[in-house]
């Protein structure tokens, strides 16, 4: 007897869990019996003993918490990496902090589920034991080149190296073009998302009323120009190739301010798109862009000349799109002066040769047609107007008093007080 009270007071070898304990202490007493003085004193003992299995329960789970805060404390932190692919069944290609690692996968990861360009979840031990999805923000840059292979080349507007990223998995199927913005992952290696475009010259889009040649009074002269000049030139092109005559890309509007220099440049991009709708049957419309040339000047080294590419490369993408373009520049002598001759020299030794550049890139008025207006035509640099750029030059005069009586019979209507004087004239 005395034996088995002693194994069933010592329980099983090595528990040392209180209740445990307790449980033997209840077989113990439960072996003995009634009259047995030792089973009286045992259970006088008994809740002193149970005060103190609870007491150890929960010194224990303190130690327990304890112990597990130690050990978040103490571990090595995880790194983040980009996931560039598989490398076979179980292993993958990552790069982490710039550096390439072929790391193995925790079986419980579904390598087949992983997307290129995600972030993945590295141990210090540089196995995968987590995914991340696609990071939400990052670097933006703009696609200057569309290589092979999911490929793109990348560049910085400010001049900084370009470089070729990977397409992810979420831009495998999207159709991309050169000037597109994209955002990349924080290791430059994977190209994320594509940004709806910035709209960055928008603001230079300036809407184009109903306005055909009637309604412009008082410029006949001008508008005769322009029609010799820019309208023969591209509603027959095949006459003037047979010819050989050689075709401006544009035309210079100068003059005194307030006469109508931007109505006739809006009245040209209505008037020329509404006859080439008609000629081809194609359904185009015009894109008239209004700069403003002091917009243009920035203080920061290389923004202005990065405007005036935007700008074309603006006008050439519309012109994809089967827009007709119109650049219209405003005030151009800011922009456009003789370089020896402005206080924005240096500005302007950089800026005019830029935009000489892009005028050559334009082969002829059906790409783009530039439009520059000017108060001071003699301040505009001589490389602008040679043949071949800008070399038609169209005077916008203020009216006479003939062509006063025109301006007033298009806007006094027969709604307002004094047309019915205007009609007895």
């Amino acid at each position: 007897m005395s034996d088995e009270r002693s194994e069933g007071f010592q329980g099983r070898e090595g528990d040392s869990d209180p209740r445990n304990l307790l449980d033997a202490f209840d077989r113990v007493i439960a072996s003995l019996p009634p009259g047995d003085p030792v089973r009286r004193e045992l259970l006088d003992l008994r809740p002193e003993i149970s005060d103190r299995e609870e007491t150890m329960l929960e010194a224990r789970r303190v130690i327990e918490k304890l112990e597990e805060v130690v050990k978040k404390v103490t571990s090595p932190a995880n790194r983040i990496g980009t996931f560039l692919g598989a490398t076979s069944k179980d292993t993958a290609h990552i790069v982490v902090g710039g550096a390439d690692y072929y790391c193995n996968v925790d079986p419980r990861i579904a390598l087949a589920k992983l997307k290129k360009g995600t972030r993945v979840l590295v141990n210090e031990a540089y196995v995968i034991v987590g995914d991340l999805g696609f990071e939400t923000a990052g670097p933006v840059t703009k696609i200057t080149e569309i290589l092979g292979s999911d490929r793109l080349r990348v560049g910085s507007e400010h001049g900084l190296q370009s470089m070729v990223l990977q397409r992810s998995a979420d831009l495998a199927q999207s159709t991309l073009k050169s000037g597109d913005e994209v955002r990349v992952d924080s290791n430059y290696r994977m190209a994320l998302e594509m940004l709806s475009s910035t709209k960055s010259h928008e603001h230079y889009l300036d809407d184009v009323p109903e306005l055909p040649w009637e309604k412009v009074g008082g410029q006949e002269a001008a508008l005769q120009a322009i029609k010799d000049a820019i309208e023969l030139p591209l509603l027959h092109v095949d006459l003037f190739k047979k010819f050989q005559h050689a075709t401006p890309k544009g035309f210079l509007l100068y003059g005194p301010p307030g006469c109508g220099k931007t109505l006739i440049g809006k009245a040209t991009a209505y008037n020329l798109t509404k006859q080439l709708r008609e000629k081809t049957g194609v359904g185009m419309q015009e894109y008239f862009m209004h700069v403003k040339g002091p917009e243009i000047l920035n203080m920061w080294v290389g923004e202005s000349e990065r405007m005036v590419r935007d700008i074309f490369s603006t006008a050439r993408e519309k012109r994809g799109e089967g827009f007709m373009p119109f650049l219209f520049i405003d005030e151009a002598e800011s922009i456009l002066g003789t370089r020896r001759a402005s206080r924005y020299s240096n500005i302007l030794s950089t800026l005019v040769p830029m935009f000489c550049s892009e005028m050559d890139g334009i082969d002829s008025l059906n790409d783009v047609v530039i439009i520059l207006a000017s108060n001071r035509a003699d301040l505009i640099d001589p490389a602008i107007l040679r043949p071949g750029r800008i070399d038609r030059k169209i005077k916008v005069n203020r009216p006479d008093k003939q062509g006063a009586r025109e301006i007033y019979r298009i806007y006094l209507t027969d709604d307002l007080p004094y047309y019915g004087v205007l009609a007895k004239e």
